[in-house]
C-alpha cells in the first residue's frame, strides 16, 4: 500500500518534531537480546500486533530484539490489568512490563483517580519484582463512528487527557519511562490520519505502527524505522493437523462435553474433518495490515465452523515424540478444554483472558512415541502450540 512508505517518512518526522517537547519520565532503557518484555494491556494490545511490529523493528535494524511477550486481555480496564500483573505478567520473570490501558476506562466511567490508583498499583508490583517499567499513553478514539459519538467524544476529549496526565506525573515521580503514543495519535489526526478500525475504538495497523513508534522511541530507538512491510509468520511450535468434528448430541440435543473416559478413547475416522494450518491465503490475498491475515499468518485456525459447521467441536492432534520431554502447551483464543492422552490440562470454564497465543501456558509431559492431543473448541477461531520453552516469543520469526 502507497502509506507504507510514505507513511513511514511522515512518522519518522513527526516522532522527531515530538521528541523533543513531550514529557517523558526520568527513567532510560535500551533492551539487549537477554531482556524479556511483558505488555499489559486491553484488547488493543490482545491483537499482538504491536509487540510484533517493535520486534520486526529492532530485527530489521540488526539491533538486539528481545521477546516482546502479549499480555493483553480484551474489555480490560486499567484496575483490571492492575488485578491480574502477577499472573499475567510476573510469572513470565520479565525484566520490563509495558503498561497500555485508558479506552475501555473512559468509556466506562473509571475515575482518574481510580485509574491513578490502578497504574501506581501495577507499578508498584512490578518494581517489586525488580522489573522496569513503560507507561504507555492512551489511544485516541474516533467518535465519528459507531454508536454513542457524544459519549466517546466527551471520553477522548475530557478523560483521556487525564489519563494522559495521570501517566507522565507518576512517571515523573517514580523515574518510569512514557512512550507518548497519546501525542503521536493527536499529530496524526490533525494531519488527516485513519487511526482507528470501523468501530472507532480499535487501532488500525497505522495507529498500532504509532503504539510501536512510541515505545521503540522510549526504549532509546528513536532512529529505528518501523518496518515498511509487516511480515509476521507462523508462531514457534503451531500444531499443524487436526482431526475436528462436532461433539455427539446427548437425549436432550446438547453437546457431549468430554471426559477422561470419552478423551481416552477419542479415536478419529473418516467421518472427521482434517484441518491443516496455517490456514490457505484468501483469494483477496490481504497484506498483513489486515488483522486477520496477521492472525491466519500467525497460525490460527479461522474456519472452524466452515469446516465442521457451528456449535461445541472436537479436536485430535496426535504428536510424536522420539524421547520423553517436558513442554508448554499455549493456547489461544477458542480452547475451551485441553486434554494430552486421555488426562485433562485446562478447563477454561467461564474465565476470560483474551484472544492471544500464549494466554495460557500450560506444563505438560509428553511421553515417548505417540502422544494424543484432544481440545474442545468453543466458537469459531482456535489457537494451539506447543513449545519445548514458557517463552517461545524470542523463536519468533518475520519472513
Amino acid at each position: 500500500m502507497v502509506w507504507q512508505l510514505h507513511g513511514e517518512l511522515w512518522v519518522i518526522g513527526l516522532a522527531v518534531a515530538l521528541s523533543a517537547c513531550a514529557p517523558r519520565g526520568t527513567g532510560r532503557w535500551t533492551p539487549t537480546a537477554r531482556d524479556r518484555v511483558v505488555c499489559l494491556g486491553d484488547s488493543i494490545t490482545d491483537g499482538c500486533t504491536y509487540p510484533q511490529i517493535v520486534m520486526q523493528a529492532l530485527r530489521d535494524a540488526g539491533r538486539p530484539a528481545p521477546p516482546f511477550i502479549c499480555a493483553g486481555v480484551a474489555s480490560d480496564t486499567a484496575p483490571q490489568i492492575a488485578a491480574r500483573v502477577e499472573r499475567s505478567a510476573l510469572a513470565l520473570k520479565p525484566t520490563c512490563v509495558t503498561f497500555l490501558a485508558g479506552t475501555n476506562d473512559a468509556l466506562r466511567g473509571v475515575s482518574p483517580a481510580d485509574y491513578e490508583r490502578a497504574i501506581r498499583e501495577a507499578a508498584a508490583k512490578v518494581k517489586a519484582r525488580g522489573a522496569r517499567m513503560i507507561l504507555i499513553t492512551p489511544c485516541v478514539i474516533n467518535a465519528g463512528k459507531g454508536a454513542d459519538a457524544a459519549a466517546r467524544a466527551k471520553a477522548d476529549v475530557t478523560v483521556i487527557p487525564r489519563y494522559v496526565a495521570i501517566i507522565r506525573k507518576v512517571a515523573a515521580e517514580e523515574g518510569y519511562m512514557v512512550a507518548e503514543n497519546n501525542a503521536l495519535m493527536q499529530a496524526a489526526r490533525r494531519d488527516g490520519k485513519e487511526l482507528t478500525t470501523e468501530d472507532g475504538i480499535h487501532p488500525n495497523y497505522l495507529g498500532q505502527s504509532l503504539i510501536a513508534r512510541a515505545l521503540l522511541d522510549a526504549m532509546g530507538h528513536a532512529d529505528v524505522q518501523l518496518p515498511r512491510e509487516f511480515r509476521p509468520a507462523l508462531f514457534p511450535g503451531v500444531v499443524r493437523e487436526w482431526k475436528l468434528r462436532l461433539a455427539p448430541l446427548d437425549a436432550q440435543k446438547k453437546p457431549q462435553r468430554l471426559t477422561e473416559a470419552t478423551a481416552r478413547q477419542l479415536k478419529p475416522d473418516d467421518s472427521w474433518k482434517t484441518y491443516a494450518l496455517p490456514d490457505p491465503v484468501p483469494p483477496s490475498k490481504p497484506s498483513a495490515e489486515d488483522w486477520w491475515e496477521q492472525e491466519r499468518r500467525n497460525g490460527f485456525g479461522l474456519r472452524v465452523h466452515g469446516l465442521v459447521g457451528e456449535g461445541l467441536v472436537q479436536a485430535v492432534a496426535v504428536l510424536d515424540c522420539p524421547e520423553p520431554k517436558k513442554a508448554f502447551i499455549n493456547t489461544g483464543i477458542g480452547i475451551s478444554t485441553v486434554w494430552l492422552n486421555g488426562a485433562k490440562l485446562h478447563d477454561q470454564g467461564s474465565a476470560w483472558t483474551g484472544f492471544h497465543a500464549g494466554k495460557e501456558r500450560l506444563p505438560a509431559s509428553l511421553a515417548r512415541g505417540r502422544n494424543q492431543l484432544a481440545v474442545e473448541i468453543d466458537g469459531p477461531q482456535f489457537f494451539l502450540s506447543v513449545t519445548g520453552k514458557l517463552v517461545w516469543e524470542d523463536d519468533i520469526r518475520f519472513e
